[in-house]
């Protein structure tokens, strides 16, 4: 038993050290591609992507992950054996914690800056915060035999509630409706819900003229099922993130400027768009679809080709080119570390909406990534909802 228990010790000292070295890998390289250039790393855009989803979903769970690793690696030192890989660990975890530190408190203070209020610590706890069920789904139309399918969350009131019409991402060519952090979130907070589906793109059917008429599709539904619904449709919003953040502003620039044909229903149907949202939203199709191989793969598919193949299909998605006097005030949160959706891209777009004399407010959070408030409640998703009530309270009054 006394010669066991050495070899016992050494081997559980070892599987400590591999465990710390893999997570002081995916801290300090989470933090790299918070704090390096995004066109640095277009080569590795799906690793990037990866790593730093999980990273933005952990929020500041990655300081105790740094703090654990550098603990495994002062322990096994303490402990004596070969010094060189705890030595290398700490280092390691050292580093990927001074830029967690750095990161989060830029983050933190950017924050309060636009909002007013303080998230030190986001999430509360790790993983997943989406909101409750819908209250029902229903089918909005029939296109191409497909059943179009949206969710609908209610509010608890009895009176008819403004409409804020979900649109989600997936580069147009995956994603569907689903339970968001702020479907029921919004529900709770007495807006209507409408989460809406649409046709999705593929390598032989693309739906670059189809996916916003099929959005307004879903809008010509609301309409006629106001009452049933108590949906108010004179307060309607559109809101959505990467590719459904396109939708959003391009179906409300299309809808109020009069040239959006739904793909069922009428145009006499569809409600002036009191406001547009759009969480990094794909709003330069033509810059963006060539940084990186799913950009790429996005042109093929939603569109056909690239921009100098099909100049005019891609000034009707591209979103600068909606701008009109009818465009309706619009909200843009960015993350500054997005890989796919360049924040120069919504910035630029943000700044020809101030030239144009269209109402508008840029929010860049520092180090995020795309899809940061997919799911959890990080300080992305927390200063999101934080901008979103007092916009929508403003502009659907």
């Amino acid at each position: 038993m006394s010669d066991k228990a050495p070899t016992i010790a050494r081997v559980a000292r070892g599987v400590l050290l591999v465990a710390a070295v893999l997570v002081a890998l995916f801290v300090l390289f989470g933090q790299l591609m918070a704090v390096l250039p995004v066109a640095w790393l277009s080569p590795l855009q799906i690793v990037a992507l990866a790593t730093s989803g999980m990273r933005d979903r952990l929020g500041a769970w990655n300081i105790v992950l740094a703090v654990a690793a550098i603990a495994v690696g002062v322990i096994t030192l303490r402990r004596g054996g070969r010094r060189r890989l705890p030595v290398t660990v700490s280092a390691m975890s050292g580093t990927a914690l001074l830029l967690v530190v750095i990161t989060t408190a830029v983050q933190v203070f950017t924050v309060h800056g636009e909002t007013g209020q303080w998230f030190p610590l986001s999430p509360t706890v790790p993983g997943s915060a989406v909101g409750r069920a819908p209250d029902t789904t229903v089918t909005y139309a029939t296109l191409d035999g497909q059943p179009m399918k949206a969710d609908l969350y209610l509010p608890k009131t009895s009176s008819a509630a403004p409409l804020v019409v979900s649109i989600h991402g997936g580069g147009f060519i995956g994603g569907s409706r689903g339970r968001t952090p702020y479907t029921s979130w919004l529900a709770d907070n007495e807006y209507a819900v409408l989460d809406v589906d649409y046709r999705l793109a593929s390598a032989t059917v693309h739906t670059w003229n189809t996916a916003d008429a099929d959005v307004a599709c879903a809008m010509t539904w609301a309409t006629t099922h106001a009452t049933e619904y108590r949906l108010d449709m004179g307060r309607v919003a559109t809101f959505g993130g990467s590719a459904g953040g396109n939708l959003a502003v391009n179906v409300a620039y299309k809808v109020n400027a009069g040239i959006l044909t739904p793909s069922c229903g009428t145009t006499a149907q569809l409600p002036r768009v009191k406001t547009a949202i759009g969480s990094y939203p794909v709003v330069d199709m033509t810059d963006s679809t060539t940084e990186g191989s799913f950009g790429r793969q996005v042109a093929n598919w939603y569109v056909g080709g690239l921009a100098d193949q099909y100049p005019q299909r891609f000034r009707a998605v591209d979103s600068a080119d909606q701008i009109s006097p009818a465009a309706p005030p619009t909200l843009l949160v960015q993350g500054s570390a997005d890989h796919l959706v360049y924040a120069d891209h919504t910035k630029a777009f943000a700044d020809q909406l101030t030239a144009a004399g269209v109402a508008n407010r840029y929010v860049e959070i520092p180090f995020l990534d795309h899809g940061f408030d997919s799911s959890a409640l990080n300080i992305g998703t927390l200063a999101t909802r934080t901008l979103l009530l007092p916009w929508l309270q403003e502009h659907l009054a």
